[in-house]
């Protein structure tokens, strides 16, 4: 029998194993490495879509003030990573008493996220929604309504209650707190004399020619409860912050947007009214207005208010603030021939500039297409 000599095949095997080993490792390698990217794409991903929602909600909880037409707005603070928040208007309200639209766009960048490749950019993630702007309520309780009492000299004019826009239910005409004038009605609906002088005549509205007395009066009294009007926030500037503050007027263009005008005179010389307007007029002291002015909106007054001549408001006004503060603040001055008239709807649109932005219901998308 013939025995072949075999010697060396060994080594050719061996190398043949260790390169199918190599290869089966490299695409185990390349395999693994594949899948690391998508896996850290999908979680970069994930995570740019926490930080731009991130960024929505922070957007909508901190707003207001009714936004401008278009803002844009970043946040660098986020938990992992960025975001920029645009807001566009596509509907406004001041030319009309529909809420005003907006769409709201978040893009967020994912800066902590991990990559595996270097060349990858950092993932991005769109989101929007659109949104209403919803005025605040505002607790009125009269067409004019004054913590210091009211002198009303003569009976020519009106001071109505009656909605001029005709939308809402008829409102007293005049409100006052007690005190030792004409008899006038208590909250509870009781006869009460109240700080309120001269002709009843001019006063319209629910109760008719009957001013409604608030409580006692005076800064440890009880009217100035009454009045749900946040003075202390408007003086700090936090609520109804304004857009034109004294001696900035705006112009009759600047006007149409009801802005929001502010008169720091409180323990100073008297402000007197140098035009015509619409929006909310925040006077810290006191007010006279002249000849004929007229108003469209909303006036709050820290003092009193001397009124003379044929002036016109169409809105509401209240007057006496400062009683909330603890001060004392004089009768207002009612002179010649008013016409002050309650009006919601000049109302709605001078208090568009308060409220909050309210989220439509199924307006959320995560894909809005961004360049």
């Amino acid at each position: 029998m013939r025995v072949r000599n075999r010697r060396g095949a060994t080594l050719p095997l061996t190398i043949l194993v260790i390169a199918i080993m190599g290869v089966a490792v490299a695409i185990t390698y390349s395999r693994l490495g594949s899948e690391r990217r998508i896996t850290g794409d999908g979680q970069a991903q994930l995570d740019a879509f926490a930080v731009a929602q991130s960024g929505l909600n922070s957007y909508m909880s901190t707003r207001n003030a009714k936004p401008a037409a278009h803002q844009d707005t970043s946040y660098t603070d986020l938990p992992g990573g960025t975001a920029l928040v645009s807001l566009q208007v596509l509907r406004e309200s001041t030319t009309t008493l529909l809420p005003a639209i907006y769409v709201i766009t978040s893009r967020g960048t994912a800066t902590g996220a991990k990559r595996y490749d270097t060349r990858a950019p950092a993932a991005q993630r769109t989101v929007s929604t659109y949104a209403l702007w919803t005025p605040a309520q505002f607790d009125l309780n009269a067409a004019v309504t004054s913590l210091g009492g009211m002198d009303k000299a003569g009976g020519s004019g009106v001071m109505s209650g009656v909605d001029a826009c005709g939308a809402q239910p008829a409102i007293p005409g005049v409100a006052v707190s007690n005190g030792g004038g004409v008899t006038g009605t208590s909250l509870s609906g009781a006869a009460v004399a109240t700080n309120y002088t001269g002709a009843t005549g001019p006063i319209d509205g629910n109760p008719d020619n009957t001013p409604i007395s608030l409580g006692t009066a005076g800064a440890a009294g009880t009217a100035r409860d009454q009045v749900g009007v946040d003075w202390s926030g408007i003086l700090a500037g936090t609520f109804l912050p304004a857009e034109y503050v004294s001696p900035a007027w705006p112009t009759a263009g600047q006007m149409a947007d009801w802005p929001v005008i502010r008169v720091n005179n409180n323990g100073g010389a008297d402000f007197t009214l140098p035009a015509s307007g619409k929006g909310i007029l925040i006077v810290t002291g006191n007010l006279i207005i002249s000849g004929s002015r007229d108003w469209e909106g909303l006036m709050l007054v820290g003092g009193s208010i001397r009124s003379n001549g044929n002036n016109t408001t169409r809105g509401a006004v209240i007057a006496g603030l400062n009683v909330k503060l603890g001060q004392a603040v004089p009768l207002s001055d009612m002179n010649g021939n008013k016409d002050y008239r309650y009006d919601s709807c000049a109302l709605t649109r001078a208090l568009g500039h308060v409220g909050s932005l309210q989220r439509v219901r199924n307006g959320w998308s995560d894909t809005w297409s961004s360049y």
